[in-house]
């Protein structure tokens, strides 16, 4: 079985705190049954929402090896290493990397891929292969549904986490607090991020936001105040605020005490 591969966000890896350099403790090794488990249920909506035939979706770890296919074609199947985005190629709605190619040769060029992380680097990939070539406008659809599948995956990892202090939720609009689309953040007691989804990262370019650095490199609002917001348990949505001046609507929710 051939391998999925997608490079590795370099603005994740390798993060530190401060001048001290130093690593947050809550990097730890990823838990692939955890990532399993959780990613079931929107593997299976988003196979059922694929409808077709021809497609297997897969899950993979970071390092390509694939955890968990659904479909017809599932003992076989195996995404086509990544390769650099065609001009046409369907753009990933929610800022991840978009990765696809098509195998070559007569019978197997029919075969195309779509890949995207889930909270990389250490997360895993999720992705579907079609066996069949497909219109363009079908595959712009389905790497939307992918898209969305792996945001919901990451929410749930970042939400059930058991590690972190306290739970962050951000966006420009209010409205899309609660939802697939909302910026997440997992901080611990100190104001470090342990882990922050792909909206997260996107909305807060150039902003290195990622596991182990410090909540203030990325926020003009102050940790204290973000705690202070949260302990207040205020359904209210904040005012957060970047180090370049954009605003944006946060709730936070601490989730165990200090140690």
């Amino acid at each position: 079985m051939n391998p999925i591969t997608v490079p590795a966000q370099s603005s994740l890896s390798g993060a530190t705190t401060g001048a001290g350099e130093r690593t947050s403790a809550a990097v730890h090794a990823f838990d692939r049954e955890r990532l399993v488990a959780l990613s079931a249920p929107a593997m299976e909506d988003l196979y059922r929402q694929l409808d077709s035939p021809t497609t297997t979706v897969l899950l993979a770890d970071s390092r390509g090896g694939v955890l968990r296919a659904i479909g017809s074609g599932r003992e076989a199947a195996a995404l086509p290493a990544a390769s650099a985005p065609t001009p046409d190629a369907p753009h990933a709605a929610a800022g991840g990397e978009d990765r696809r190619a098509v195998v070559g040769g007569q019978r197997a060029a029919q075969r195309i891929g779509i890949a995207v992380p889930i909270l990389p680097p250490d997360g895993g990939l999720l992705g579907f292969v079609d066996a069949e070539a497909s219109p363009l406008d079908w595959l712009s659809h389905a790497n939307a549904l992918l898209q969305t599948a792996a945001r919901i995956i990451e929410h749930r990892l970042i939400e059930t986490e058991p590690q972190g202090f306290l739970l962050l939720r951000f966006h420009r609009y209010p409205t899309v607090l609660g939802t697939p689309l909302e910026a997440l953040a997992l901080l611990d007691a100190d104001g470090v991020v342990l882990l922050a989804n792909r909206v997260a990262i996107d909305l807060l370019a150039p902003c290195p936001v990622g596991c182990g650095v410090p909540a203030a490199t990325c926020f003009a609002t102050q940790w204290c105040g973000i705690v202070g917001y949260a302990a207040l348990g205020l359904r209210q949505p904040f005012v957060l605020r970047d180090h370049r001046g954009a605003d944006y609507s946060a709730r936070a929710s601490l989730r165990r005490a200090a140690a």
